[in-house]
């Protein structure tokens, strides 16, 4: 090993003829010096000076020719020992000429492999090692050797315990002076823990640029040193323009003062976190929830890495969240307003008919009693209309005449439309039956004349005179819009207005949940979404027609129905008559309890009555097996309607049951049989009779079985 490193000096033998040659050369000159001045060589002081002279000359050429350079080699090959030996590169020296046979190992090696250098004396290191032949890097390392040129790559060596590491190798090659390769010298560097830290920052490099959230790091001076893909899809610009940025443009200044906040914390060089403004390069804003950290770079410098997520999808439904408890809160109230409104209606129209019942022979009294009548069911009917606006009614689906509906409904609606603002109704037809629940398609067409006003209103007073027509018709609905097994005849509704109108945009979204053009504090976005859901419950279709600055009209299409019969529910009907049946009736309400009785004890019917649960249950246990038929309220003291109902028809099974109530808060109803029949406060003749005779004439009744 060291004769390879050292000086190329001539060969022993050449260096021994130079010797010699200057030795004789020296001789031959100093006997010519002696017979040029005359002296005799043959005297004993010509021999001594002779043998001083040549030993001097012979000294000077050995020291210079062979014992300073063989000095100087020493020295060299000593700092070279010291170097192998103690630098932290493992070193393996090979012979190409003997397959690579490993002759020399330094100690760094050693430690690098746990070989010793007798462990490895004569093995052929592409052997040991056991590289990859698939890898690339492989073919380049032999092409290296084939070619006798130097080679840097990165190859996974192997421990003599089995593990494995990963090398920096430097091949590089030793020539003589022919040029061909004598020795190969491996230089191998251990930098498992720099390929890893490598690989980790790879890691969190790639993680960061492909996070939901956007990263941004700037300088003190507020500079964008780095945006990842995600800030730079959030602001609209692509990273090479954000590079050297300011990023204070990108700052919303929002009306709370958190982007001044999170400003100030960045002069004092804190962090901070909170919801602020984001502003992107086209000038619209988005609401983020940003997080801003310090951080202390190598240059002793301070920067800021600011992390932040888009929440305005998250901060709208916050905002409906809001506007559900708002409306959830409005429903409780208006829920325990309606039971006890009516209670206190059933009362009172049940008493108005045993009045007018007994007014015979003054029919100026009949008729007054009548219109009073009328105003309780009116008044009934703006309960529900409260209860199905809280979300909180059951719908009461029957047959009406759309023409006298429509005509009240405009005459209501003018309440609400400006003067300025003209609203018309045109009706085609005389008559026109539909099946539905008055109240919520009330409510709808309400929603779309409440909307026309404001499209109109937006138009302002430039646009001419703003007008809203309501148009009832018979016709086809477009072919394309029906589905299979929808045939009939139809009843259209349309609302038109010369408003505002709407683009296509915004007219493909009009129907979504919280969707609305309007301000916050005047719509929610769910007027539409109620109108299109309940004339989807109809089996209906709904149409829109809108342009920009044109108006828009919005059509409904209705089935209209095929039944015959009556279409006005509260019109008078004589009570059903009864044959002595024993009715247990329980209601809390003494007003309503008191009125009932007298009402069915007067078509026939022995009442039985009760004010709460632990009273209707003491009497149906005195007349087990003799009662034809209970009337229970759902809401009562000492035992709900749905518990007393339980037990008896556990003792009594097929007893007829009707549960009676003005509104069920505690939707009692819903963990009881789907088959239970309803009468609702306040409840008219006709609902009566409906209860009495499912209830009384079914073929399956016990009592009728047993007579």
């Amino acid at each position: 090993m060291r004769t390879l490193l050292q000086k190329d000096y001539k060969s022993s033998g050449l260096i021994a003829f130079r010797i010699l040659a200057v030795i004789v050369l020296a001789e031959a000159s100093l006997m010519a010096g002696f017979w040029l001045f005359g002296i005799n060589s043959s005297t004993l002081a010509a021999g001594v000076s002779d043998t001083l002279i040549l030993g001097v000359v012979s000294s000077l050429v050995i020291y210079s020719w062979v014992i300073r350079p063989l000095r100087r080699a020493k020295q060299q090959n000593e700092l070279f020992n010291l170097l192998v030996n103690h630098t932290d590169a493992g070193m393996i020296v090979t012979d190409p000429d003997k397959q690579h046979a490993i002759t020399y190992i330094n100690p760094a090696y050693s430690r690098m492999t746990g070989y010793a250098e007798a462990d490895l004396a004569g093995e052929h290191l592409l052997d040991l090692q056991k590289y990859d032949p698939d890898a690339g890097v492989y073919a380049h390392m032999l092409d290296a050797l084939d070619k006798g040129r130097s080679l840097r790559a990165l190859l996974r060596h192997y421990r003599k315990d089995g593990s494995s590491f990963w090398g920096d190798l430097q091949l590089n090659p030793i020539t003589g002076r022919d040029g061909v390769v004598q020795r190969w010298v491996w230089l191998i560097n251990d930098v498992s823990e720099q390929r890893e830290l490598a690989r980790q920052n790879a890691r969190w490099a790639r993680a960061m640029q492909q996070a939901d959230e956007s990263v941004c790091v700037f300088d003190e001076q507020y500079r964008i040193e780095f945006a990842n893909a995600a800030f730079c899809e959030h602001v609209g610009m692509i990273e090479a323009d954000l590079a050297g940025a300011d990023i204070r443009q990108f700052f919303a200044m929002d009306t709370d003062g958190e982007s001044e906040s999170m400003i100030e914390a960045i002069e004092l060089k804190f962090g901070w976190s909170g919801r602020n403004c984001f502003r992107r390069a086209d000038g619209t804003t988005y609401q983020a929830l940003t997080s801003m950290t310090p951080i202390e770079q190598e240059d002793d410098t301070q920067a800021f890495v600011v992390v932040h997520r888009d929440i305005t999808a998250m901060v709208a439904m916050e905002e409906q969240l809001r506007q559900a408890q708002k409306m959830e809160a409005i429903g409780m109230l208006v829920g325990g307003i309606a039971h006890d409104f009516n209670n206190v209606l059933a009362g009172i129209l049940g008493n108005l008919y045993l009045v007018r019942k007994r007014l015979h022979g003054r029919p100026e009294l009949q008729a007054r009693i009548e219109r009073v009548e009328q105003q309780g069911y009116g008044a009934a009917g703006m309960v529900r209309q409260l209860l199905s606006f809280a979300r909180k009614g059951t719908p009461e689906v029957k047959v009406i005449d759309l023409v006298p509906f429509l005509k009240e409904l405009i005459k209501f609606a003018h309440v609400s439309v400006p003067e300025s603002i003209l609203l018309d109704s045109r009706i085609e037809v005389e008559r026109l039956l539909i099946r539905c629940d008055p109240v919520q398609l009330q409510q709808s067409l309400l929603n779309l004349i409440v909307n026309a006003t404001h499209a109109v209103h937006d138009k302002g007073e430039g646009g001419g005179m703003g007008k809203i027509e309501l148009v009832l018709d018979v016709a086809e609905p477009p072919v394309s819009a029906l589905t299979d097994g929808q045939h009939g005849s139809w009843a259209r509704i349309s609302v038109h207005d010369n408003g505002i109108g709407m683009d296509d945009e915004t007219r493909e979204r009009m129907f979504d949940p919280f969707f609305t053009t309007k301000a916050s504090t005047i719509g929610t976005g769910l007027g539409l979404t109620m109108v299109q859901g309940y004339v989807e419950m109809l089996h209906g279709l709904i149409q829109v027609a809108s342009e920009p600055g044109r108006g828009t009209a919005i059509t409904l299409w209705l089935p209209v129905a095929i039944e015959a019969y009556e279409a006005d529910a509260q019109k008078e009907v004589t009570l059903r008559r009864g044959s002595g049946e024993l009715l247990l009736l329980a209601d809390d309400d003494h007003v309503v309890l008191d009125a009932l009785s007298e009402i069915l004890e007067g078509a026939n019917y022995r009442v039985l009555s009760a004010s709460s649960g632990e009273e209707a249950l003491s009497l149906f246990a005195r007349y087990e097996g003799q009662l034809d038929m209970a009337i229970l309220d759902v809401v009562m003291p000492s035992g709900t309607g749905i518990e007393v109902a339980r037990q008896m028809r556990s003792r009594q099974h097929g007893l007829p049951v009707v549960f009676m109530t003005g509104y069920d808060r505690q939707n009692a109803l819903i963990t009881d049989d789907s088959g239970r029949m309803m009468l609702r406060k306040p409840w008219n003749i006709g609902q009566l009779n409906h209860v009495l005779e499912c209830s009384l004439s079914a073929e399956d009744h016990p009592r009728r079985e047993a007579m």
